[in-house]
């Protein structure tokens, strides 16, 4: 069964992630009042709290919200039309960011264009007109359309279109196509790709990010996502047969139900497609990355001093955390848990970044994740090592943004800055202990 995520705003816009702590029966998600109080930017008065203790079960088609000391319901209510629901997630894209065969947490995604044109021909006009082209943290380009339930199309005529679009723009989509419509989009947010790009993936190179969407284009690595409030039976079959054939293109369904109470809307994704047939043909040999093969990566990528680094965030989570969290992506990837107000905690992710001699290996402070545990009370952690890493150059303007942002953000760090001197390096091992019960 799919583990459901959730994504709150209100009507004011503001939005965030969040992933539950436990479920109840019949409730699609439950979280503590501190993970998911709000008071900023007119939400004062309109927190997001659902309460794992005073919940009551009521069915499939409703969460409870507590405002303050009172109970209302979300109730599980149809979108409008369609392009409210593409606009959703348009600009909260985070609802989409978790879907991946493997089911990489690490996934991000960043919008390159609403309706983006496919040509059917070389050097051809825009034939066809795909609803959201996104490209992932992997640089793997993700084709999304969205269909409401009510819309007949769904169940059949949907497949052949999304088919469609990806065999075409797999061979006629010119990469000059793709950065034009990206830098436009930079440009009417008042924004630069390379900082697009480095919210995507700390350390990313511009020429590193489209060679590699160039390339997972040539090979057909691409994700293509069908995204509805209801997904029928028989397009999940579809879908699911689809990506157990497919390889090393995915086929994935979201479900994505609105529900709602007055000002506060709730969005619940459910991911369809993620088989153990569709898992063993993505990656046959299920491979997870251990001590060993990360540092074997490491030391092809990394200088000796990075290297030494790594081991020196390894020893410190075995003597004073809980566990390395080691990834499946398709670069070397591995998380530091401690102990936080008593929980266990990702506290850091470490990426040793791809063989490329331009990529570097980078170090992201889960600071969102930590603020989600904790709730806006205990903010003094973050802060107390916000202040530490902001004296590094290279951590100023992130650490700034995270501040900005009420600590949803995971300001990154590339490790040759950590070491670009010794009270550099004691700075970022300060910062974590901050952060963590000693």
């Amino acid at each position: 069964m799919a583990m459901p995520m959730a994504t709150f705003r209100s009507r004011t816009n503001e939005c965030f992630r969040v992933t539950p702590r436990r479920f109840l029966p019949g409730i699609p998600l439950a979280i503590s009042e501190a993970e998911a109080e709000i008071s900023r930017s007119g939400c004062i008065g309109l927190p997001w709290i659902l309460d794992c203790e005073g919940a009551r079960a009521v069915g499939a088609t409703g969460i409870f919200l507590r405002v303050g000391n009172e109970l209302a319901l979300l109730k599980e209510t149809p979108y409008d039309s369609e392009d409210v629901l593409q606009v959703a997630l348009a600009k909260y894209p985070e609802v989409l960011a978790g879907p991946t065969t493997d089911g990489d947490g690490d996934a991000r995604l960043l919008l390159v264009s609403r309706e983006m044109g496919v040509p059917i021909a070389e050097q051809g006009p825009a034939n066809f007109s795909l609803d959201h082209l996104f490209i992932d943290h992997e640089c793997v380009p993700v084709l999304v359309e969205v269909k409401r339930s009510s819309d007949t199309r769904i169940r059949r005529e949907v497949v052949g279109q999304m088919l469609d679009y990806a065999a075409n723009a797999v061979k006629h989509w010119p990469l000059s196509l793709i950065r034009q419509a990206l830098e436009a989009r930079a440009a009417q947010e008042n924004t630069a790709v390379e900082a697009m790009l480095a919210e995507l993936r700390p350390g990313l190179e511009p020429e590193e990010f489209w060679n590699s969407v160039d390339s997972n284009l040539i090979a057909g690595r691409i994700r293509m996502i069908f995204v509805a409030d209801v997904l029928p039976p028989e397009l999940v079959r579809v879908i699911e047969f689809l990506n157990e054939q497919m390889n090393p293109a995915e086929v994935l369904g979201v479900e994505l139900r609105q529900f709602v109470s007055g000002a506060s809307i709730a969005y619940v994704p459910r991911v369809v497609g993620r088989t153990s047939a569709a898992v063993g043909a993505k990656n046959p040999s299920g491979r997870q990355w251990t001590r060993e093969s990360f540092l074997e990566a490491a030391r092809v990528r990394c200088s000796q001093a990075e290297v030494a680094l790594i081991e020196k965030l390894f020893a410190h989570v075995e003597s004073l955390g809980v566990k390395l969290s080691w990834g499946r992506g398709a670069t070397p990837g591995v998380g530091g848990w401690y102990n936080v107000e008593g929980q266990p905690t990702g506290v850091w992710v470490l990426n040793a970044n791809t063989d490329s001699p331009t990529s570097k290996a980078y170090l992201v402070f889960y600071f969102g994740d930590i603020i989600e545990r904790t709730g806006p009370d205990r903010a003094d952690r973050i802060e107390g090592a916000a202040r530490k890493l902001e004296h590094l150059p290279s951590m100023k303007r992130k650490v700034a943004e995270a501040r900005a942002a009420h600590w949803r953000k995971y300001p990154s760090i590339r490790l040759e800055d950590v070491l670009s001197d010794a009270q550099a390096t004691e700075t970022v091992f300060e910062a974590i202990a901050e952060l963590i019960d000693l």
